[in-house]
């Protein structure tokens, strides 16, 4: 314990814990102090997070550390305090020594946007974010011990068993460690034998993920279910792999051109071309500087690395044609800002000799990722400040639904009552300002939080204190396909409600 807190004295490990502590509290404190629930957590008030058949077998005891219920202000401080000492692992990683991009790295990563929308899924947000840790944590004993790359198997096995999306984080930290070791003309032997040790940590890895799973659905008798082609894990037809390496290009191009994260107004474009000129820049300085470029294998290994970072950012695509990746899938795309703050470091070692010009140069650097971190800021809390109009919207809609029900003539409490349709959006006026924002951040879009039967039945139980019976199925086809719901009008209007052999059915559309 002594050597520990000897440790953290050291500003290598306290300025980036303390950044990330800080910057993520500023950002994320609207959340933790707030309930504002997105549609998902209707139903997980309390959740033993047993996702076994989506494959998270170790998201129970991660999200259990909080207890199992959606404690916002717990559960929020230990997403947080995991995303801290990610970040302190992650500086250690590249070695990063100037304070202020210690500074910049867990400002990155406490704002990215992926964050603020796993942050809306409350309940279990700390259980992510400790996979995450486990994710970085895989790469950094891998790197920084000989025989590293076990334990890191380990490390791997289980942020994969919490979010298997988090291997993206783990495979770009081992791509761009290589890339830098080419680009800084590293001995070829120490590059192939850290390459060698991240592939079979992977290999261990994914083995030790997949073998612990098949063993936990033999004990709990199940199977994998098919949400997000879970269930093809592990069956991957020769014929299928053409369309699916298509996926994994169109998919990282679509989301760095079009992915809105980056760049959403004409500020962080002009922000964004300088950052990404400026790294572009430094790669080409290293490479001179270090006379990489004399080394024929240099050209080769840079454009492998180039080809697999596609791979590495969509690699769900390789386990499953299923996959639909939405922006908690995306935590990785972070490490692209944390490569470019590396590079500028590197490069300002390199030209010391040049030290007044460096300094000006670094200053602008810090400045232009200060104001990208700043912009992440403000997208986070513009998607909270949709999640408190959603939640004050979907209540005043349930408390006036609520009422109808209860004043329909020839109701009685029990009453099965049918929802047919999802709410009207030409009922009500457009009131989602952030659209152009928060369409990209998954659980914290759309108009209303509720959309299900079970979720109505959650949010009027547990926010309306009101039971109502709430049924769904094959019922509410054969209306929805009825002659007699053509001729209903929707939702608030007079001719929405009728009560049909005992069950009261509710045109909401």
């Amino acid at each position: 314990m002594e050597k520990l807190f000897n440790k953290l004295k050291e500003e290598q490990y306290k300025i980036p814990f303390i950044s990330g502590m800080i910057i993520g509290l500023l950002t994320h404190i609207v959340m933790l102090v707030n309930k504002y629930p997105n549609t998902d957590s209707m139903t997980n008030f309390y959740f033993d997070q047993n996702m076994i058949t989506s494959g998270r077998w170790f998201l129970v005891v991660a999200c259990g550390i909080s207890s199992f219920y959606d404690l916002n202000f717990v559960n929020g401080f230990l997403a947080i305090v995991f995303i801290s000492i990610s970040s302190v692992f992650v500086t250690r990683y590249f070695d990063v020594k100037k304070r202020s991009l210690m500074i910049i790295i867990p400002a990155i990563m406490a704002t990215f946007p992926a964050v603020a929308a796993t942050m809306s899924y409350m309940y279990t947000v700390d259980g992510y974010m400790l996979g995450l840790l486990l994710s970085v944590l895989a790469a950094y004993v891998a790197k920084k011990h000989k025989w590293g790359f076990a334990l890191g198997a380990v490390f791997l096995a289980f942020s994969m068993g919490t979010y298997q999306a988090y291997i993206s984080m783990t495979i770009l930290l081992c791509l761009f460690d290589i890339f830098l070791g080419i680009i800084e003309k590293e001995d070829i032997y120490d590059v192939w034998n850290r390459g060698f040790r991240y592939m079979i940590m992977g290999i261990m890895g994914g083995g030790l993920y997949y073998g612990i799973l098949k063993l936990l659905l033999l004990i709990e008798h199940k199977e994998l279910g098919d949400y997000q082609g879970i269930n093809e894990m592990g069956k991957i037809p020769l014929s299928s792999i053409p369309e699916r390496m298509y996926k994994i290009f169109y998919d990282f191009g679509g989301f760095a051109l079009r992915g809105r994260i980056f760049v959403n107004n004409i500020y962080t474009m002009v922000i964004v071309c300088v950052i990404i000129s400026a790294a572009f820049t430094a790669v080409v300085l290293l490479f001179i500087k270090n006379e990489a470029y004399k080394k024929w294998y240099s050209y080769l290994m840079i454009v492998l690395i180039i080809v697999l970072i596609p791979f590495g950012s969509s690699i769900m695509y390789l386990m499953s044609s299923g996959v639909e990746y939405h922006l908690l899938m995306r935590m990785h795309w972070e490490l692209f800002l944390v490569l470019a703050v590396v590079l500028f470091e590197r490069v300002f070692a390199a030209y010391e000799s040049s030290k007044d010009r460096m300094k000006f140069v670094r200053a602008i650097a810090v400045i232009l990722m200060a104001l990208l971190c700043y912009n992440f800021f403000l997208i986070d809390n513009i998607a909270y400040f949709n999640l408190q109009q959603k939640y004050e919207k979907t209540y005043a809609y349930c408390v006036r639904l609520l009422d109808r029900i209860e004043q329909t003539d020839g109701y009685y409490r029990g009453m099965p009552v049918a929802l047919v349709g999802r709410i009207s959006k030409d009922s009500y006026p457009t009131t989602n300002l952030t659209a152009p924002i928060t369409d990209k951040i998954q659980g914290t879009d759309e108009d209303f939080l509720i959309y299900k039967g079970e979720q109505y039945r959650e949010f009027m139980k547990n926010y309306l204190g009101a039971s109502v019976n709430i049924v769904e199925g094959e019922i509410v086809e054969d209306m929805y396909f009825s002659e007699e719901y053509s001729t209903m009008t929707s939702f608030p209007d007079k001719g929405s409600i009728k009560i049909v052999n005992g069950v009261m059915f509710i045109k909401l559309e």
